[in-house]
């Protein structure tokens, strides 16, 4: 029986951002690390006027895809969520993620939403790792901006999480400590190798046949098992005579719509990133603007046709001004890179009110133990 201020509940399904969702006297109420099918008690932690929500304080009823973490800071760590869902259920409940979006934001149903899987382990070839102050390598405390020691990490890839152990064990790595930055900084690991900022400036490693260039401190893919077939399914079967790359970063996609097209828009804010995108795309008349995509659309190189838009929007998706012009330039073919489903849904939306068709969507598994999902989408004008 709950205690006073504590409330039995039963679990219905798992929701962006890795909650357990339940309902109370109507209201939603979301419980952190609740499974679907779980009765449990919770205590009420915030209210607001359409939702609350909850700590978990005991499981009466655990569902039989409730797993052991294995790692010891999981629950303290802020990375991981699902570490207590088995990969399965993790796979089903991100497909339904995605499908819960568009069916109550662009109005959209979808019979199923195909997820691509990784490695649930040792995948994450990037992190960004802080130093505590006893010297050592941590990562934030849940919820907080506290940092916790990390003795290992087991969705780290094999060269970050060796590194992390040698570091925190006191063994060779802890002779070469990280430079740059006195409080973070980024690890890019890929085999045997392992780039830091601050001691190692450009990476290189090979995507899907092409050699790509990238700098260690800025943005690149966390899980190269998945972003071969990312690559391809995002470019494949396209070709034309021009096509734009928006929010190109280091030009990942746009060298391999470069090899179909015969020129390629480049549109890339940080100029760092976008002077590794020209030496990553091969040669043809390409164009390079250092601008951000609100901006670029209000210029000459926006009021020429395109055959193809590709656009890899931030968290927040397109910005209503890039939304706007996709509705009066009217590529025929849209792919949308989207790392968050919900903002991919109310893009879609207004892309469908614009005229477009939803040709496919994919979601890829990029973030195993966590409620991270992205997702592959491609438009059409009929």
């Amino acid at each position: 029986m709950a205690e006073p201020g504590e409330r039995e509940l039963l679990i219905e399904r798992i929701v962006a951002g890795g909650d357990g969702l339940a309902f109370s006297g109507g209201k939603a109420v979301f419980v952190p690390f609740a499974l679907p099918g779980e009765r449990v008690t919770a205590r009420i932690a915030s209210e607001r006027r359409d939702f609350s929500r909850a700590e978990l304080v005991r499981i009466l009823e655990a569902s039989p895809a409730r797993t052991a973490a294995p790692c010891p800071l999981y629950g303290t760590c802020g990375g991981c969520n699902l570490q207590h869902l088995e990969y399965g259920g993790q796979l089903e409940a991100k497909a339904r993620i995605v499908a819960d979006a568009f069916a109550r934001t662009a109005r959209i149903q979808l019979d199923a939403v195909p997820v691509r899987a990784s490695p649930p382990f040792g995948y994450r070839n990037r992190m960004q790792l802080h130093l505590t102050a006893s010297g050592r390598l941590g990562l934030a405390r849940r919820g907080t901006s506290e940092l916790v020691e990390l003795p290992g990490c087991p969705i780290a890839c094999g060269a970050i999480d060796k590194w992390i152990r040698n570091f925190s064990g006191g063994g060779g790595a802890r002779r070469d400590p990280p430079p740059g930055s006195p409080d973070r900084f980024i690890a890019f690991g890929r085999g045997e190798e392992l780039w830091l900022e601050g001691r190692d400036g450009i990476a290189q490693i090979p995507v899907a046949g092409r050699t790509v260039r990238f700098p260690v401190r800025g943005f690149f893919q966390s899980n190269l098992s998945l972003l071969d077939d990312f690559v391809v399914a995002a470019t494949a079967g396209l070709s034309g005579q021009r096509a734009a790359d928006l929010y190109c970063g280091v030009g990942v996609f746009g060298s391999f719509l470069a090899s179909a097209f015969r020129s390629v828009v480049c549109v890339e804010e940080n100029p760092e990133a976008l002077a590794l995108a020209k030496s990553n795309l091969p040669g043809g008349e390409h164009e390079f603007f250092a601008l951000a995509t609100e901006l670029w659309t209000r210029g000459e190189s926006a009021a020429r046709p395109f055959d193809l838009v590709l656009v890899d929007p931030p968290r927040t998706g397109l910005g209503a001004e890039v939304r706007a012009w996709l509705g009066r330039s009217r590529p025929p073919v849209l792919a949308y890179l989207s790392c968050d489903p919900v903002t991919l849904a109310r893009d879609a939306r207004d892309l469908v009110a614009a005229g477009y068709e939803l040709e496919s969507l994919e979601a890829f598994d990029f973030y195993p133990q966590t409620s991270h999902v992205e997702c592959h989408a491609r438009f059409i004008l009929p």
